[in-house]
C-alpha cells in the first residue's frame, strides 16, 4: 500500500542496489565512488538521511542496511571498504524483490510508516538474467521512488520499467559517465522528491541522455 510522505521533512531513506555480477567488475570502482560521493553530499545521520547498500548478482546481499550506521563518517568508511562480489548471473528482478521485502522494512531501519520518502538507486551494467516486471511494479505500489542508472549493455525497456518516471532514468554507454550525474542527483534527492504516488504505468518514457542532464546541471549552477 502506498504510504503518504512528509513533504516538509528533510529525512530520506536511500537504498543503493549495485550490480555485482562478473559483467560489472570493471565498472564497480565507479559504482563505489558514486555512492561515496552521494554519502558525502547528503545529510547522513540517524535522524536525517539513512543509507543502505545492497549488492547483487546470482542473489542479493545486504552490505549494510538503513539502521546499521548512525553517522556519516561510519557510512563513508564502510563504503570505502566495499568490494565486488562477482557472480555469473545478473538477477535484477530477484534483487528488486529482495530490497522491497528485506531492506525497505522497519526491522532494517526503514521509516516508511513515519512518512519518510523511500528512495532506491539501482546501478546496473547490463540486461537482467531474470524478469523484472512484477518486482519493479511492486516497489512502485508501496511508494518507493526508484532511480535507475544503466550502463554499457543495459536494456532500455527494463530501465523504463524500474524507474518511477523518465526523470529518474539514465542510460550511459560507458561506466565512466556515471560520476557526471552525481552532483545533480544528490541535490535532487535532498530537495525535489515528488510527493505523489508514482503513476503513468505503461506510458512512453523518453531516454534521459547525459547531454541533457549536464545542460540542466549547468543551468542550476547559474541560478
Amino acid at each position: 500500500m502506498y504510504q503518504p510522505v512528509d513533504t516538509f521533512s528533510s529525512k530520506r531513506d536511500v537504498v543503493f542496489l549495485l550490480d555485482g555480477s562478473d559483467g560489472s567488475r570493471n565498472g564497480f570502482p565507479a559504482f563505489r565512488e558514486f555512492v561515496r560521493r552521494m554519502a558525502e553530499e547528503l545529510d547522513v545521520g540517524k535522524d536525517g538521511v539513512r543509507l543502505a547498500v545492497v549488492q547483487y548478482s546470482d542473489d542479493a546481499t545486504v552490505y549494510f542496511n538503513l539502521a546499521t550506521h548512525k553517522t556519516k563518517k561510519a557510512v563513508i568508511y564502510a563504503i570505502r571498504a566495499l568490494r565486488h562480489n562477482g557472480g555469473r548471473s545478473r538477477n535484477t528482478g530477484t534483487a528488486l524483490e529482495f530490497v522491497r521485502k528485506h531492506v525497505f522494512s522497519a526491522s532494517s531501519g526503514s521509516r516508511r510508516l513515519e512518512g519518510v520518502p523511500q528512495l532506491l538507486v539501482v546501478l546496473t551494467g547490463g540486461s537482467s538474467s531474470d524478469d523484472i516486471s512484477s518486482a519493479a511494479l511492486d516497489l512502485k505500489q508501496v511508494g518507493v521512488f526508484s532511480f535507475v542508472i544503466g550502463m554499457k549493455s543495459a536494456d532500455q525497456e527494463e530501465l523504463e520499467k524500474i524507474a518511477s518516471s523518465s526523470r529518474f532514468l539514465f542510460n550511459f554507454p560507458v561506466f565512466s559517465e556515471l560520476l557526471s550525474i552525481q552532483p545533480e542527483m544528490a541535490a535532487f534527492i535532498q530537495t525535489e522528491v515528488q510527493t505523489q504516488p508514482p503513476s503513468g504505468m505503461g506510458k512512453k518514457r523518453h531516454r534521459f541522455t547525459a547531454s541533457l542532464l549536464v545542460s540542466r546541471y549547468h543551468r542550476l549552477c547559474r541560478l
